[in-house]
């Protein structure tokens, strides 16, 4: 049994987490891991500890935030088809079902992980998450559409839009998983503790987004003669490792990572737009045996400004190896 140090952010306002376009009626499930080192090195930079932000960033590796709801914690389903049944019907009464997991509880994958097939109740499947049990068991967050109004600084016509808020409940929020250690995971508990006064997502600065920190643990039973590994975060291979990923094999999904340099202590350089760049999304895995290492990219705009600065995104993975017989 491997245990993680995981990170859990309790929300004590609610949180838009923007889905990369400029529609503000939906929020994202998805706070990606590069989204969150990019800010715990941000905070760092503030205290004056701005030297070697990028060796900074590859020191650990931090899994994206996941839902967790009291003691469940939940993570995001494989990529392919997973090797789930429900007791008493056949595959064609539930298979839409299926599709619409994206969580499953984290006690669950002691079987998925070792490629054997999971048994499950009708009652488990409670939309988008698959559960170890549903006594007791409650939502981990609603979500509320309000309608506000944009008013131009120029006068111009008010443009109304729809704006959605997601709430935790009280026993609930998100998690991120980490392999720091020692005085490198208190150091980033205490950044943590401060993005967590910041607040993340879109409207931090009117009290959008605020949590408070719990360090926790998470078990999992993994397989000896694990065949692949599945993605916890987002990643980007370096040059050498892409042929050993096996992508003809693989299940993975793209993201495109990207956007305006908003996080950037000058003011006047937050209207900058970075470079972007594809990386494999957690959930993706990969028939290999091999450790991945990852890389860090930066973002930064070229941009003849002696304020500028870089913009660092980590493609560091966090992953765990699993077996998948179809790989076999």
């Amino acid at each position: 049994m491997e245990n993680y140090s995981i990170i859990k952010m309790k929300f004590v306002t609610p949180v838009h987490i923007g889905a990369g376009t400029e529609n503000y009626d939906f929020s994202s499930s998805d706070l990606h891991s590069d989204t969150l080192t990019a800010a715990l090195a941000a905070i760092r930079a503030q205290h004056g500890r701005s030297e070697d932000l990028e060796g900074f960033m590859a020191s650990f590796a931090l899994s994206s935030a996941f839902p967790y709801s009291g003691d469940s914690l939940f993570l995001p389903k494989p990529m392919g088809k997973m090797q789930v049944k429900v007791k008493g019907k056949e595959e064609h009464e539930f298979r839409k079902e299926i599709k619409k997991i994206k969580f499953i509880e984290s006690d669950l994958y002691d079987v998925l992980a070792k490629g054997e097939c999971l048994e499950v109740d009708d009652e488990q499947l409670e939309g988008a998450f698959l559960l170890k049990q549903a006594v007791n068991w409650k939502q981990p967050y609603m979500n509320h559409v309000n309608q506000r109004v944009s008013i131009p600084r120029d006068g111009g016509e008010a443009d109304p839009f729809f704006f959605d808020w997601r709430y935790f409940n009280d026993n609930a929020g998100l998690y991120c998983i980490t392999d720091a250690t020692g005085e490198l995971l208190e150091e980033l508990l205490q950044l943590f503790r401060e993005l967590g006064e910041i607040g993340v997502g879109t409207d931090k600065n009117v009290g959008g987004g605020k949590f408070l920190v719990e360090r926790a643990e998470l078990k999992l039973t993994l397989p000896e003669n694990a065949n692949a590994m599945m993605l916890l975060s987002l990643y980007i291979p370096a040059e050498e490792e892409i042929e050993g990923l096996q992508l003809e094999k693989a299940k993975y999904s793209l993201l495109l990572r990207g956007g305006y340099m908003a996080g950037s202590s000058s003011e006047s350089l937050r209207h900058l737009w970075k470079k972007s760049i594809y990386m494999f999304g957690a959930g993706s895995v990969f028939p290999t045996r091999e450790f991945p290492k990852g890389k860090i990219v930066n973002l930064a705009p070229k941009w003849n400004d002696e304020r500028a600065h870089p913009v660092y995104r980590s493609g560091i993975p966090f992953y765990i190896p699993i077996k998948l017989v179809d790989y076999e």
